[in-house]
């Protein structure tokens, strides 16, 4: 038991765990309005997305003109205005994009391919990029990966020949862009279940999913079949783990075969380091922990500043590990000795 906890304690020195409140779950949205397109393109789109993300943080950010207009339908959200000192002044919305660039939205919803803003969010931001274009159709904007250089998703209308639309054209190259429409929106959503957690638990962590994102889809990995899912969450999918020779580790043994999913969320219950190494270095998603506190937190590999401080740590917890490894093989080795020396004496008498 001892040994174990140890192993754990070493895991966990490369992962940092943040204590969030319920609004890690409901989504942070930024739209981006560079005041080109039609009022009524950011007012849908703001009405969409509040539709299907209910508890959501939506900012916006627009120009000052832009905002007094947008208010007037929606008081109650944060607006982000460019800093008047950025110049050129076409390019203070990309240019404030890149301030705050550390804020970790969850997506990022732009009225335009314009390039670049499109640039700045693909390569400097962490979120998923979405285009909301003016006939309200969703598409999906990322940057293509060497097996899709030449993959064609999406025809942009012909322009007449300028060096601007030639580098807007060379931009685009690089972006794959998909038609997504209302899948976009929708979350995929894993649940581990490791059999230690009460199902109050569960229930719960499933019932805050579906207020803060209706529209998830949401799947259970469980050790157990439990009764308690078909009584109450019967539109649940369930995901048994395939056989394994420790049983313990088929959770992470499915999760590694589960990586192309590309689930949204994956959701612990405890703090078992297994699930937790196969979800952070090998799953591209959200890893967070809804504790038996119904506590949510945030797990993410450590910055290279908690690395510096993990280090000595680590190296400590090795030297343990490797006495503690020691001394039990010790006392192992001195306990058969002791039997077999308890026999031999045994069959001489």
């Amino acid at each position: 038991m001892i040994l174990k906890n140890r192993i754990k304690r070493i895991g966990r020195c490369f992962f940092d765990l943040k204590q969030e409140n319920e609004g890690i779950i409901g989504q942070s949205v930024l739209i981006v309005d560079n005041g080109y397109s039609w009022l009524g393109q950011p007012i849908s789109a703001i009405k969409r997305i509040k539709n299907d993300f209910p508890k959501a943080e939506i900012s916006v950010l627009t120009f000052n003109e832009r905002r007094s207009l947008l208010q007037k339908d929606f008081p109650t959200l944060k607006f982000i205005l460019p800093s008047e000192r950025l110049r050129p002044k076409r390019y203070q919305i990309a240019l404030q994009m890149l301030k705050i660039r550390k804020k970790g939205y969850d997506l990022v919803t732009l009225p335009s391919l314009d390039i670049t803003p499109l640039i700045i969010a693909l390569i400097f931001l962490t979120s998923k990029v979405i285009l909301y274009n003016q006939w309200g159709q969703w598409w999906s904007l990322r940057l293509r990966n060497v097996t899709e250089i030449f993959k064609v998703t999406y025809v942009k209308k012909k322009t007449r020949f300028s060096f601007k639309n030639l580098l807007k054209r060379i931009g685009l190259f690089f972006v794959l862009i998909q038609d997504k429409d209302e899948e976009i929106l929708k979350h995929s959503i894993l649940v581990i279940d490791n059999g230690h957690a009460l199902f109050g638990q569960i229930g719960r962590a499933i019932q805050q999913i579906k207020k803060s994102l209706p529209m998830a889809k949401i799947s259970v990995l469980a050790l157990e079949q439990r009764r308690e899912f078909k009584d109450n969450f019967p539109d649940l999918e369930i995901i048994k783990p395939g056989k394994c020779i420790i049983k313990r580790y088929g959770i992470a043994r499915q999760l590694l075969r589960l990586r192309k999913n590309r689930f949204g969320y994956i959701i612990l219950l405890s703090l078992d380091i297994t699930p937790i190494i196969a979800s952070i270095l090998f799953m591209n998603s959200k890893v967070l922990l809804y504790n038996q506190w119904h506590q949510w937190w945030s797990l993410r590999p450590q910055s290279i500043k908690g690395y510096l401080i993990a280090i000595p740590q680590f190296i400590f917890n090795i030297i343990i590990f490797v006495y503690l490894l020691i001394s039990v093989s010790l006392i192992l080795l001195r306990r058969s000795f002791n039997v077999f020396r308890f026999r031999l004496l045994r069959k001489k008498a």
